[in-house]
């Protein structure tokens, strides 16, 4: 063993700081007759080329070409990666090699992997090193990558998923529980046919035409799963679909709640991770795993999901049998989701909208703490979740904040204010729906009951140029509303002019809200504060949203919604118990054609609510029948 260089140059320390191991000449390259140094930078390059090979897409054929025998072990590295499914590695040699003679030398590596889905495990390996001719090379042995592979032995890994905790009730009942489901899909390659195709375009909307792309690019022997659905769905398909070429099932669970339309929109729906849901479920997962995509199973995906275990263990090459399990971690079970949802009241609004012919959403709320209570969007089931999302005009129901602004300049209810046909405002004429006939001098509260744009419009000059934008902010609008699944809190910009203002008068123009947002504001009438509304208790923010009504705009905006429904434009609701509302119809351009949209919003007891009908001819006779099948089943 060459000790003399290495003595000499620690000896020549002592005179100067410019002493080197290296050969002179050489560049600062390793001397390939210093057994250590050489050794410890081809255990180091190797260490850095084996991240490399185990890193999303590497490939092991630099460091194989570190080795004695490339054409072997970079197979024999990869393997190991496959088995593991390793998400990435680091590879650090650990203190100074080991030399028994000039040509061989060993030195420890310290292992850490990323088992996707599973966790880190952590070992020690040996790397030797050896001289051959005059180059140093890694001996080429399953050893160095995990003690005891040897030349046949291979590693298993084994992962176990906790059931899926559940999505609860405001009483803590489960909404959502493990139940089993069929994976439907085709072969790869051309396996299937076109009318298999066609069957799963006609039976369970997916697109034939991607599937069959997917299915003919996809590897030999793949399953290519398409849709998940409930193993129920799957035995009323399976005489129709289950005899097609190329179409395979896998079966499972999935934590689904008690049909495919309940809260569906809220509670979101779960699939094969994709890209963009894999890496919203976090480290733990796996691109096999069913993970949310959409709502609350989206949002709290890692919190439902848990934490997986597993374990690796070292098997024998020739008897498949285990030798030692090597690495076990403990798997964690979910934490449930505790919503404020009524599921009565959830079922009660799905029943009201179904009775719809026209895209429709239900929003209800209870006012005296902001909590949700249900949110429904009708009459087809829908992963848009328009009840919180939509950004529509509220029309007439907006007359709400319009009334407190007026209530605010110095009106009151009683008020003279003269209802016309129509009314200009710089040269924009605004005029009633259609329904009003003008009825001429009468009181504010009138207007509001019979919902005359007119009256209140002939009020614009009282009100300062930011006079509705801070009216709104009274009733919560215009806030980032926070909540776990995305929510549009509403918008009413400062006029600029006084037709904006006109036209933010009666929620048209530039004012636009979500069904969630209006029921806040019936929210805010009944309980006298706006409060921020809340989905997750604890994980929402809670509390006002704004400084409370002044008492007397309080008092006299309930006296304005009742008289709406006991003598004005909702008395379809007086059979309903005492009731409070307002109507709204909004226009609106759709597809290069004026249409209206159909609004009710109130309040009943500690229940708010909002109802919009896309497309309904008015709020009285499109949402009114749909709020009072909701308001008839329930005290």
């Amino acid at each position: 063993m060459k000790r003399t260089a290495a003595i000499v140059c620690l000896s020549a320390v002592l005179v100067t700081a410019g002493c080197s191991d290296s050969k002179s000449g050489s560049g600062g390259k390793p001397d390939p007759d210093n057994e250590k140094q050489a050794s410890a930078e081809v255990v180091k390059n190797f260490a850095a080329a084996w991240v490399k090979a185990w890193a999303p897409n590497g490939k092991p054929e630099e460091a194989a070409a570190l080795t004695d025998t490339p054409a072997t072990f970079g197979k024999r590295l990869d393997e190991v990666d496959t088995a593991l499914v390793a998400q990435s590695v680091t590879v650090a040699p650990q203190g100074d090699p080991k030399c028994s003679d000039d040509n061989n030398c060993t030195q420890d590596l310290a292992v850490e992997a990323v088992l996707r889905g599973i966790g880190t495990m952590k070992w020690t390996s040996t790397a030797t090193a050896v001289k051959t001719g005059d180059a140093w090379k890694v001996k080429a042995s399953g050893d160095t990558i995990y003690p005891g592979l040897g030349e046949s032995n291979y590693l298993k890994r084994v992962r176990a998923l906790p059931a899926r905790a559940s999505i609860l009730d405001r009483n803590g009942k489960a909404l959502t529980v493990n139940r089993p489901v069929v994976i439907v899909g085709v072969a790869s390659g051309k396996v299937a046919t076109a009318a298999t195709y066609a069957a799963f375009t006609k039976n369970l909307q997916v697109d034939g035409a991607k599937l069959k792309a997917r299915a003919v690019g996809a590897p030999a022997g793949q399953f290519v799963d398409a849709i998940t659905i409930r193993s129920e769905e799957w035995d009323r398909l399976k005489p129709v679909m289950g005899s097609l070429p190329g179409v395979l099932t896998m079966g499972g669970t999935q934590s689904l709640a008690e049909s495919p339309t309940f809260a569906r929109s809220v509670i979101g729906t779960m699939k094969t991770a994709t890209a963009d849901t894999l890496k919203n479920a976090g480290p733990t997962a796996s691109a096999t795993d069913q993970v949310g995509t959409t709502g609350l199973q989206y949002a709290y995906q890692q919190d439902l999901a848990g934490t997986p275990g597993g374990t690796v263990t070292l098997r024998d090459g020739k008897t498949k049998l285990s030798i030692k399990t090597v690495f076990s971690q403990q798997g964690k079970a979910g934490t449930p989701v505790k919503t404020t949802l009524d599921p009565n009241l959830q079922r009660l609004a799905e029943a009201a909208l179904a009775t719809s012919k026209l895209p429709a959403s239900l929003v209800a709320v209870q006012p005296s703490t902001g909590q949700i209570l249900a949110a429904a969007n009708g009459p087809t089931p829908t992963n848009y979740n328009r009840a919180f999302q939509g950004r529509y005009a509220p029309g007439s129901t907006f007359k709400i904040v319009t009334s407190a602004a007026l209530l605010g300049s110095g009106l009151t209810a009683n008020t003279a204010l003269t209802c016309t046909n129509t009314i200009n405002v710089l040269g924009k004429t605004f005029k009633n729906y259609d329904g009003l006939a003008p009825y001429g001098t009468g009181t504010m509260q009138k207007a509001v009951n019979e919902s005359c744009n007119t009256a209140l419009i002939s009020q614009h000059a009282r009100l300062k140029a930011d006079g509705m934008t801070k009216a709104a902010a009274m009733f919560g609008i215009g806030q980032d509303l926070k909540l776990s699944i995305p929510a549009y809190g509403g918008q009413v910009p400062a006029p600029k002019d006084d037709v904006a203002e006109a036209a933010s008068m009666i929620g048209q123009g530039t004012v636009t809200a979500s069904p969630l947002a209006m029921a806040m504001v019936a929210a805010t009438v009944q309980h006298g504060t706006a409060l921020k509304p809340v989905l997750i208790p604890g994980k929402d923010a809670a509390g006002p949203a704004a400084s409370p009504l002044p008492p007397a705009t309080a008092a006299a905006l309930r006296t304005f919604l009742r008289t709406t429904v006991t003598g004005g434009t909702a008395k379809g609701l007086a059979p309903y118990g005492a009731v409070s509302a307002k109507t709204g119809t909004a226009e609106v351009v759709a597809n290069g054609k004026v249409i209206t949209n159909g609004w009710m919003v109130g309040y009943r007891g500690d229940v708010a609510f909002a109802v919009i009908v896309e497309g309904g001819v008015s709020g009285g006779k499109a949402a009114g029948p749909i709020l009072a099948n909701f308001l008839s089943k329930f005290s």
